[in-house]
């Protein structure tokens, strides 16, 4: 039967079955971990219940919320974006909603948002009592530890799209209460000290295992059940064993259930290689992980003895590709290593995964030899800093707590510290002690004095014989404490006259333990001890990283921290000494504002110490002249000179224009510095600056008259072409070599240059016997 007219204009809504305006009930989300390599669907219907806990009553009203947030991160992930950045906005909402459940309001009303980003709200409350310089061991139990302001901001910023994304006009409640200001700390870079000992013991285990690693699999022969790594303490070696084993002795149940052995030969060589080519690339984390095959090596265009390898990835977040070249040339500098790292470990990465195009180069290999779902960077950290002994330069910071730790297992108790989260989402402190068994308050003490000794000296303690040796004070207030090896060697360390009860009472307590032992046994200063029998602890120390996390020492205040934002910074800080903020940007590959915001234009604490010494020179203006006040401030900090004025000698330039180290490092030929000062048994800086187009420590300096003497060199170079025609090659060679160095200068310092050039011709330190000289 035909519909009537009326039907026809019925404006009732007809419910029309459409699969793609169909929302499915179950709530979930695309999720993934930050060590995770691969996205995983997420039920998160526990968020309808009050504090988050299935246990607790189900809030109904809720559904309409979590629904729509599951939706939109669905379509985000669609659209190509990150799902960590999912996980970000879900755990932000996860514990929004758990701390207004606590205070027992609405989490998806105005006053619940204000209530925790108000102008009075939570957020201000754990700004207002976060202390950056104190220690956790330095709190009390139940003390609130607060969090840093920019901190706050990010937690904010993740919370307003988890809450936008639930439906809520949150844009409209964020007009209520102020914006939070706080600036990010800067990363702290990697010191000169520390770049060398972690590079050196890096290439170290990754150089060593490596070709043993690609041997047995090419060669189709078992690898031994450990491997020796030799590690150099100063005048001492100690030699490492590192296990090549892939089982996991505990925690996996059930012949198919995967667990990774972080402590594994192949799992600890990935793990290095992960940090050299962070030192190699400056890359950041998730593009050292998205590096795949194939790996590209290739001739350099401008010199053919250089190799250059392009390494590519994708950085989702801006949506460009980003790349870092790894260099190897015929002369000393730090990065030689680049292009021979890289294709050793590409042989590693293809002969134990699929080598397959686009496959991953680092990855870690499980119990099954498979390649993991994840490359877990955390306890391969651990496994790190522990093998090679990578102790922090700032470890005497942490010597209070390890003289309460060791007094404290003398009285056979033990101290717990933790941080744990309370009902409201505040990070508090639980600090307590309690009594413990005879044999753990012996290891305990054991461990913190190893730690009380470690923290005076970089020698190795293993092995040390009773009785120690002290000289008398000296006119520093130290005490030489001097001791024997087993082998026979000495060895001796410094403390101040004020620690030298607490030495005293390690040497105490290790002869106690060793009057309990049979006499044939030798009498040791630190040793693990069974039944009354000492023996030495595997390795190079008794300490674990995991020991320390126990002991709530936080990282980089025992052993170093290994993170690949510190990589970056040191490589940001080394490239703004030498060329300005375009050598930063083009190392980081970050936009300008980026470097300006996250590195602060070179190193932040150099900075702080010019503006501060600036401030100070200003105060003493008002009694004297500004290089009597100079002199005033340099001889007050016991200086010779003001570091800014320290950093502007060390910019001024050679005859060319440009400035170097002060050390020959040749692209092609003899490095003639090296055997000159060899002869002369001195170590000289150079001064052959008609060899500046072939040394890699020529650099253009960002400076106006810098570059306008550089352009002035350049052109008595070709104004001297026609005078010496038997050498014009070489003349031609050294042109474009200088040209492509005048490459280094900023766009505004050039043209700048090229006015005065233009306007005054040649640079009056400049003349036409300068070409003459060096042709």
């Amino acid at each position: 039967m035909a519909k009537s007219k009326i039907a026809k204009q019925s404006k009732a809504v007809k419910h029309v079955r459409n699969n793609q305006n169909v929302v499915p009930l179950n709530l979930d989300i695309p999720y993934k971990g930050s060590q995770s390599t691969q996205a995983q669907q997420f039920d998160v219907s526990h968020l309808l219940h009050l504090g988050g806990n299935k246990e607790n009553e189900k809030i109904n009203s809720r559904a309409v919320f979590i629904r729509s947030f599951c939706k939109k991160a669905h379509q985000y992930v669609s659209n190509g974006k990150s799902a960590q950045s999912v996980t970000g906005y879900y755990e932000s909402l996860r514990a929004y909603l758990a701390f207004c459940d606590a205070l027992n309001v609405d989490p998806f009303s105005e006053s619940g948002y204000l209530k925790y980003a108000g102008n009075d709200g939570e957020l201000r409350h754990r700004i207002k009592i976060f202390n950056p310089s104190k220690r956790l061991w330095e709190y009390n139990h139940g003390d609130e530890l607060g969090i840093k302001e920019s901190t706050a901001t990010s937690v904010l910023s993740l919370l307003r799209t988890a809450l936008e994304w639930c439906g809520l006009p949150i844009s409209d409640w964020a007009r209520h209460h102020r914006a939070f200001s706080g600036e990010k700390t800067p990363f702290r870079g990697y010191s000169d000290e520390e770049e060398k000992l972690l590079v050196t013991r890096l290439e170290a285990l990754f150089f060593t295992l490596a070709p043993q690693l690609i041997a047995a699999k090419e060669n189709n022969t078992p690898l031994p059940e450990t491997l020796s790594l030799i590690i150099s303490l100063g005048l001492h070696e100690e030699t490492v064993q590192i296990p090549t084993s892939l089982k996991v002795n505990a925690g996996v149940k059930g012949k198919n259930s995967t667990a990774v052995n972080t402590a594994s030969a192949f799992n600890l060589t990935m793990a290095a290689a992960y940090h050299l080519m962070c030192f190699f690339t400056s890359l950041n984390d998730s593009n050292i992980r998205q590096i795949a095959h194939p790996i590209d090596v290739k001739t350099g265009e401008r010199d053919k003895s250089m190799q250059v390898v392009k390494v590519s990835s994708y950085k989702s977040r801006s949506s460009s590709e980003v790349d870092a070249l790894l260099v190897s040339e015929s002369f000393d500098v730090d990065k030689r290593d680049g292009v021979k790292f890289i294709k050793l470990l590409e042989r590693l990465s293809k002969l134990y995964g699929n080598g397959e195009d686009g496959s991953e180069l680092l990855f870690s290999l499980n119990n099954h030899s498979e390649v993991s779902d994840d490359f877990n960077l955390t306890p391969l950290n651990n496994n790190l800093v522990n093998t090679l002994h990578l102790l922090s330069p700032h470890r005497a910071g942490s010597l209070p707590w390890f003289k309460e730790l060791f007094y404290t297992y003398r009285n056979q108790q033990v101290i717990i510290l933790k941080k744990v989260v309370n009902h409201l989402g505040r990070t508090v402190v639980h600090k307590e002690v309690r009594e413990t068994s005879k044999p753990k308050a012996g290891q305990g003490a054991t461990n913190s004095a190893y730690c009380i000794l470690s923290c005076y000296t970089d020698l190795p303690l293993k092995g040390i014989l009773l009785p120690l040796t002290y000289s008398e004070i000296d006119s520093d207030s130290n005490v030489t404490v001097s001791f024997n090896y087993r082998s026979g060697k000495t060895g001796y360390f410094k403390v101040p006259a004020c620690d030298l009860t607490l030495i005293n009472d390690i040497e105490q307590y290790a002869k106690e333990k060793a009057d309990k032992q049979p006499r044939k046994y030798e009498r040791l200063l630190l040793a693990r001890t069974s039944r009354y029998i000492p023996s030495d602890w595997k390795g190079i120390s008794p300490i674990s990283a995991s020991l320390m996390k126990r002991w709530s020492v936080e990282p980089n205040h025992y052993y170093l921290s290994l993170q690949s934002s510190r990589w970056r910074e040191m490589s940001s800080n080394q490239a703004y000494a030498e060329g300005g903020i375009q050598a930063v940007q083009s190392l980081l590959q970050n936009k300008r504002d980026t470097i300006e915001r996250s590195y602060i234009n070179g190193l932040p604490s150099l900075n702080k110490v010019i503006l501060s010494q600036g401030i100070e020179v200003i105060e003493n203006l008002f009694d004297n002249d500004l290089e009597q006040a100079k002199d005033a401030v340099a001889k007050k900090r016991g200086i010779p000179m003001l570091t800014y004025e320290e950093g502007e000698k060390k910019r001024k330039t050679n005859p060319n224009g440009i400035a170097c180290d002060g050390k020959q490092v040749m692209i092609d030929g003899k490095n003639t510095q090296r055997e000159t000062n060899y002869a002369l048994g001195v170590d000289l800086p150079c001064a052959e600056f008609d060899m500046c187009h072939k040394c890699q420590s020529a650099k253009a300096v960002d400076d106006v008259d810098a570059i306008y003497k550089l352009i002035s060199y350049i052109d008595v170079f070709k104004a001297g072409l026609d005078m010496f025609p038997d050498s014009k090659g070489d003349v031609l060679e050294k042109i474009e070599a200088f040209e492509c160095t005048l490459d280094g200068a900023s766009n505004d310092v050039f043209n700048e240059a090229m006015k005065k050039f233009t306007a005054q011709g040649r640079h009056p330190r400049v003349s036409i016997d300068h070409a003459i000289l060096s042709m």
